[in-house]
């Protein structure tokens, strides 16, 4: 897979313009571990279709591997990230950025008249104090066959000062992850652990030095080992479905 680079023209804020700064400067540094992107990407890619709903958008970075699709519909909470993302993808007609909160039950008729085949939710549910509601709004918001594609970050153990200061609500674990998505009508297709490697720096960070972001040169040198990470731990997985993740990863359908 070609990877996806920040743009040299990328439109960012600067410091301040953003209404959750701390989480728009997570985005921000997390565009430039383009390696890390395509490799969630690669793991989703086989089950999207050409009518995309992205719940949570953010800044775009992941909106930018959807642009071959024939509709993507974008949404997000924070206006300053709604308009930057417009503006990122200003040239493409097939992409619309709306402002929005999936649990809103007012914005369910729009989207379920625009009978999207794929939903995809990357890093958001952990931010919304109802997923039980926001599960079940992406399941109306699908045509029969369609599917959810999740990611999500695991382990409750590892919450800390990352996930206090990019507001998380929680972290999950497999069984409360299937249980979720199983009430909502979801029939589970995938569901396991991803990035065994992500897990020490995450823990080093949150838990014992209480930061409140991802070091940039941390993130650097992810970056420049991720095809070694990533090659290791498919290799392992082929051998033991280790039970243990940085994240997880979910792919269900509507029946």
């Amino acid at each position: 897979m070609t990877s996806i680079t920040q743009p040299q023209n990328q439109p960012f804020l600067a410091p301040g313009e953003h209404e959750d700064p701390i989480g728009y400067e997570t985005l921000r540094r997390m565009a430039t571990v383009a390696r890390y992107n395509d490799w969630i990407f690669s793991e989703i890619a086989p089950h999207l279709g050409q009518r995309v709903l992205e719940v949570g958008c953010g800044i775009g970075n992941m909106t930018d591997y959807l642009l071959d699709r024939q509709v993507v519909v974008g949404l997000d909470l924070l206006p300053a990230s709604v308009e930057l993302t417009r503006r990122r993808h200003a040239e493409h007609a097939q992409v619309q950025v709306l402002l929005g909160d999936i649990t809103d039950a007012a914005l369910q008729p729009y989207l379920q008249l625009c009978a999207f085949d794929t939903v995809i939710c990357l890093n958001v549910l952990e931010h919304i104090g109802d997923d039980r509601t926001a599960l079940r709004y992406m399941y109306e918001a699908l045509q029969p066959g369609g599917h959810l594609a999740l990611f999500v970050p695991a382990g409750a153990y590892m919450f800390g000062t990352l996930d206090v200061a990019l507001g998380h609500h929680r972290r999950y674990d497999l069984p409360n992850l299937r249980r979720r998505v199983s009430e909502a009508g979801f029939a589970i297709e995938r569901l396991g652990y991803l990035n065994l490697a992500g897990i020490p720096g995450w823990w080093l960070n949150s838990r014992v030095l209480k930061r409140d972001l991802l070091p940039a040169g941390q993130l650097a040198w992810f970056n420049r080992l991720a095809p070694l990470f990533i090659r290791g731990e498919r290799l392992l997985r082929r051998l033991w479905d280790a039970p243990a993740g940085q994240s997880l990863i979910c792919i269900a359908q509507r029946a």
